[in-house]
């Protein structure tokens, strides 16, 4: 049996286990981000937090955002800690991912192929980032993925942005790809 959004408890010890690096090679991630401590993030699908929690160390603030109720409520216990201060839990939509004003960085994470209706999401998306916002989309890139790297990119370039790098072999099973709104 598999488990659901609504046991978030149980899926962090998928998603926060220590074998992430291994299976996902977070180093490798977290150096494509380039990450400062002057910057803003939105962790769109930010689940429990993983991604979220690294970026609050290294980003001036982070704005963990999910459409499960159950992962919002869970995330907003997690970062309630006063040295997690910077992170700002927020509930999205599936087709509205809620990026706040002023965002540097777009990140998602394993969410992108879960996304059923990807073209409003992504009108959504341009809608609520400047030209100068980065954003990187890492997800599953083997034979059997719901979405392939080729078809995501089309789509991202299809709704108007430009894929400056699209990196397929940093990472086991995933690729990362940057991108940016087109004028």
């Amino acid at each position: 049996m598999g488990i659901s959004f609504a046991e978030p408890e149980k899926l962090t010890l998928i998603f926060d286990a220590d074998n992430r690096e291994d299976w996902q090679r977070t180093s490798h991630i977290l150096q494509c981000l380039n990450l400062n401590k002057t910057m803003t993030v939105a962790d769109v699908g930010a689940g429990t937090g993983y991604f979220s929690n690294l970026f609050s160390g290294l980003a001036k603030t982070v704005h963990a955002i999910d459409c499960e109720p159950n992962m919002v409520s869970y995330m907003q216990k997690r970062f309630s800690d006063a040295a997690l201060s910077n992170v700002l839990v927020t509930q999205s939509t599936p087709t509205n991912p809620s990026i706040p004003h002023g965002v540097d960085l777009v990140f998602v994470a394993n969410t992108y192929r879960f996304i059923a209706d990807r073209p409003t999401f992504l009108h959504h998306l341009r809608a609520q980032v400047s030209c100068q916002t980065r954003l990187v989309f890492v997800d599953y890139k083997g034979d059997n993925a719901r979405v392939s790297p080729q078809m995501a990119r089309d789509e991202v370039e299809q709704a108007g942005f430009n894929v400056s790098s699209m990196d397929t072999t940093g990472c086991p099973d995933h690729y990362v790809m940057t991108f940016c709104k087109t004028e």
